[in-house]
């Protein structure tokens, strides 16, 4: 019973040396701010972004995001995630045409190089037709729209 006491605690020690770094390379603070749901709703609000991460799950996702994935936190797919929230009306009418100027910033957020563009936009536009024709689009909300669109878009191969 007693080795397996400091087997336990042999093994949270390592855990905690190798997550150290990750934690202390930001602030708590920061992190609920610049990780996690909050980040991703509320980008610009910080307050709006902490107050999300703490009710969403006590910040649990914000701390893990910035564990296993720092770089995501400030930027790229949460940039990406807003962007979507924020302008999804915008993005459909966009994404529909095949052109327009918030479908060129979403390439711009996702980092997509102009060669690839064209078949970036394809791909997104085939695979966003095939769930906008889905019965439950319509009666789902913007949130979930702007989650299925942001999961169409990293699911294709330039990302």
């Amino acid at each position: 019973m007693f080795t397996k006491k400091i087997n336990f605690f042999a093994v949270a020690l390592v855990l905690s040396l190798i997550t150290a770094p990750a934690i202390m390379a930001r602030s708590f603070a920061d992190i609920y701010i610049e990780c996690g749901l909050g980040a991703m709703i509320a980008p610009h609000t910080s307050p709006v972004a902490v107050v999300t991460n703490v009710t969403w799950d006590l910040g649990t996702t914000a701390i893990s995001s910035n564990i296993s994935c720092p770089d995501s936190c400030v930027g790229g797919q949460a940039k990406s995630a807003a962007f979507i929230f924020d302008s999804y009306e915008s993005l459909e009418k966009d994404i529909a045409r095949g052109q327009g100027e918030y479908l060129d910033t979403l390439m711009t957020l996702t980092n997509v190089s102009k060669e690839s563009q064209g078949k970036a936009v394809n791909n997104l536009r085939n695979n966003f037709a095939f769930y906008v024709a889905n019965q439950d689009y319509t009666n789902q909300t913007k949130f979930q729209k702007s989650e299925n669109l942001y999961n169409i878009l990293y699911s294709q191969s330039p990302y």
